[in-house]
């Protein structure tokens, strides 16, 4: 079932990358200048976020840790083989009502069906764990979406070759801050979660520019230089480059 991302986006007059967008929960997705990575988190999410796919917007399929006990992801995984990469996919050790075992086992199975693909990771109270097991799995490449983890566990990350994304709300807060102040810029990626509602803030891709305009005073670097390092990062990411 294994599939390897084999298109090319447009990228005349880009930007800005969204790493990490709920595409299904946005009024429209008329950001220009904008390339979007749209992820799904159930089949309903899936099939409404396949239907977007364009050349500026990849779609990803998987099940959240949150739907993990409701859904049968057998058909969302049969469905991800029309998709770009696997996500929202992962484990969350606080909110998910389903096992540790069952949020492992629907990683698993979207593990090695699709080796080749992308994977967009949530990890809430579970880096450590998401990591190993997805390192264990042989997953090549990664994002840990608005990685708010320890800040020990970055030089692994960076080690295994995968990426973690900037949420708009790191000026806020302040677990996403220190991982974000302490990573290496080749592994960051700026993310929306858009469609999103956090703490009474609907997240838009547009949100974007400030963050990387954040960043850089955070960094110590240039906003147009670490611009380009986060379009780089994001097409290596995605197996665009």
């Amino acid at each position: 079932m294994s599939s390897m991302t084999s298109r090319r986006l447009s990228l005349e007059g880009v930007r800005y990358f969204d790493a990490h967008c709920h595409c299904d929960g946005l009024p429209n997705l008329n950001y220009q200048g904008f390339v979007i990575a749209c992820v799904s988190t159930d089949y309903t999410s899936a099939r409404r976020n396949l239907s977007l796919k364009s050349e500026r917007v990849l779609v990803g399929v998987a099940v959240h840790p949150w739907n993990v006990h409701e859904e049968d992801y057998a058909r969302v995984l049969e469905l991800a083989k029309e998709a770009d990469f696997v996500g929202e996919i992962g484990l969350d050790f606080r909110f998910s009502k389903a096992s540790k075992e069952r949020q492992a086992e629907v990683l698993r199975a979207f593990a090695e069906a699709y080796p080749d693909k992308t994977f967009n990771v949530h990890a809430l109270d579970a880096w450590r764990e998401a990591l190993d097991l997805i390192v264990k799995l042989n997953v090549r490449r990664a994002i840990f979406h608005w990685y708010s983890g320890p800040p020990e566990l970055l030089k692994d990350i960076e080690g295994a070759g995968y990426f973690i994304s900037v949420n708009p709300f790191v000026k806020v807060q302040r677990k996403h801050g220190l991982a974000v102040s302490r990573a290496d810029p080749s592994i960051l990626l700026t993310e929306s979660d858009g469609g999103y509602e956090y703490r009474g803030v609907f997240l838009k891709p547009d949100m974007i520019p400030e963050t990387l305009e954040y960043l850089a005073n955070v960094k110590g670097m240039d906003v147009e230089e670490l611009r380009k390092t986060v379009a780089s990062n994001f097409l290596k990411a995605f197996q665009l480059a």
